[in-house]
């Protein structure tokens, strides 16, 4: 970590609500902090995100406290604040064990925390990186296919997640995967304006825009990218970038061993518009079942 963290995050050994022990910084945003620290009841460690937008707050001198650049900014750090702690109104709301799990959540120093299980494990993008081989089979059935299922807990209560990408998806150590980081998550069939949140490449074309409609199938064209990701080994080509020319290239092209029914499959769901997409993870999963089924008679024949 490049960045000189000093007068921004909080001390290590710092106790947060005479519970959690900080013990170092993992991760930096223009929006937060994430420490691993230790929950000192059970000397578990856990996960600590603190709310920290850099563009309106400093550190006071005691170290810990937020300070507003102006005081101006006030108002919207408190409006700020509570969209960050719907994070852990969503977390509390699903149990499936991939979704990484929510322990508690409070204010103080004048923001906000959520604290989390520790994951340990290596997000998809590190993964796939250091694997000298990741079979189709390999992939669709041990973390594509449980990716989908906890997916599907989320439609199923209402929520997006909205930032699906392979570096928010971990890997842990029985090499299943689990979801994290639900900043940009919403339950949307409550919100009418949706905050502009996007990860180039990953993200549908509705979510550069707020007011667009925004569902299910939203999160399926991530999906799908991510399948797409781990099929050329390259990111798609940015949703806005494809609008005058589609130049994102048929995934035929870049990997031989998807047969013609899956390409199609794939890149249906990589098309702009939302209504070309499926409507639900369940029709994805048939799909992803049957292509597992073709694949091991496939490799059947070849003994």
């Amino acid at each position: 970590m490049t960045e000189d963290l000093t007068n921004l995050s909080l001390v290590p050994q710092t106790v947060l609500k005479s519970v959690y022990l900080l013990e170092e910084v993992v991760a930096v945003s223009h929006f937060s902090i994430v420490y691993q620290g230790v929950d000192l009841r059970n000397s578990r460690k856990c996960i600590i995100k603190e709310y920290f937008p850099r563009k309106l707050v400093l550190r006071d001198l005691d170290q810990k406290t937020v300070l507003f650049k102006q005081p101006s900014f006030k108002e919207r750090f408190r409006q700020l604040t509570e969209e960050f702690l719907k994070e852990a109104v969503i977390l509390k709301k699903v149990k499936d064990p991939g979704v990484v799990g929510y322990l508690d959540s409070f204010r103080e120093n004048e923001t906000g925390y959520i604290i989390l299980r520790y994951c340990p494990g290596r997000t998809l993008t590190q993964y796939l990186a250091s694997a000298t081989e990741v079979s189709l089979v390999n992939f669709l059935q041990n973390i594509f296919l449980p990716l989908l299922k906890a997916v599907k807990e989320l439609h199923q209560k209402g929520i997006l997640h909205r930032d699906l990408k392979p570096d928010n998806i971990i890997i842990n150590k029985e090499g299943r995967p689990v979801l994290i980081d639900f900043g940009s998550a919403l339950f949307y069939r409550q919100s009418d304006s949706k905050p502009i949140f996007v990860t180039p490449g990953f993200s549908p074309l509705e979510f550069y825009a707020k007011t667009t409609s925004q569902g299910r199938f939203s999160d399926i064209y991530s999906l799908a990218a991510i399948l797409y990701y781990y099929l050329s080994g390259s990111v798609p080509v940015e949703a806005p970038g494809r609008i005058i020319e589609d130049q994102l290239p048929p995934i035929e092209q870049l990997n031989q061993e998807v047969s013609g029914r899956f390409a199609r499959f794939l890149m249906r769901n990589l098309a702009l518009p939302p209504q070309q997409r499926f409507g639900s993870v369940s029709r994805l999963q048939i799909h992803l079942y049957v292509e597992v089924l073709f694949l091991k008679l496939k490799n059947l024949t070849k003994l």
